[in-house]
């Protein structure tokens, strides 16, 4: 009986430890940069993040959104590599919400999606939130929440934004404020794994 609950209990610990790392900077300056679009704008706007905590796989990517016009344009939101502490690296790509439509009115609000998939990130290391339409269908405009650098929760980002429909060269470099967004990580598969291992070998000592 005393396994059976102790089975139950690490099982109950391995789900918690779940999603219980994030990163967000919230939009408190309100509905600021503009626009993002596939066909009348920028193409990619990109802020940075360094990883803290000890989870390293990507689970949700989200960021604050208003619709300016149209209503059909599809986006992704990533999370790229950083160029060797210069700027966003749009071919390092760790993950992925891959494309989505989301659901934008004219009121700025928070949109997310799950990663279709994430590499293992290193905490402590400098990344890069991406909304990017490079290469997305449907057309309209959006526009993204202003966080503020070192406000209260003293990130102390940039913002770069890409008017290159390939998405490679960035006109603007080191702006201020940054795109309000968040990333939500989860333990890697084999963190959980060890969890659970380390916790059945302790259950059995106390039998």
């Amino acid at each position: 009986m005393r396994k059976t609950i102790a089975l139950a209990v690490l099982a109950g610990l391995a789900t918690g430890a779940a999603a219980n790392t994030s990163i967000v900077k919230p939009p408190d300056m309100g509905p600021y940069w503009h626009p993002i679009d596939g066909d009348f704008g920028t193409y990619v706007y990109a802020s940075d993040f360094v990883l803290s905590g000890t989870d390293t796989k990507v689970d949700r990517l989200g960021m604050w959104l208003n619709l300016l016009w149209g209503g059909t344009q599809n986006i992704r939101f990533e999370v790229w590599g950083d160029t060797g502490g210069s700027g966003p690296d749009p071919n390092n790509v760790l993950a992925s919400t891959g494309s989505i439509h989301p659901n934008v009115t004219p009121a700025l609000e928070y949109h997310e999606a799950p990663a279709a998939f994430s590499a293992n990130l290193v905490p402590g290391t400098r990344y890069w939130f991406a909304a990017t339409v490079v290469g997305e269908g449907g057309g309209g405009g959006y526009q993204t929440g202003g966080h503020t650098q070192n406000s209260v929760y003293n990130d102390n980002g940039t913002f770069w934004y890409s008017n290159d429909p390939a998405g490679q060269w960035f006109d603007g470099q080191n702006l201020t404020p940054q795109i309000a967004f968040a990333v939500h990580m989860v333990p890697a598969p084999g963190a959980l794994a060890l969890m659970g291992l380390g916790g059945l070998v302790a259950a059995r000592r106390r039998r």
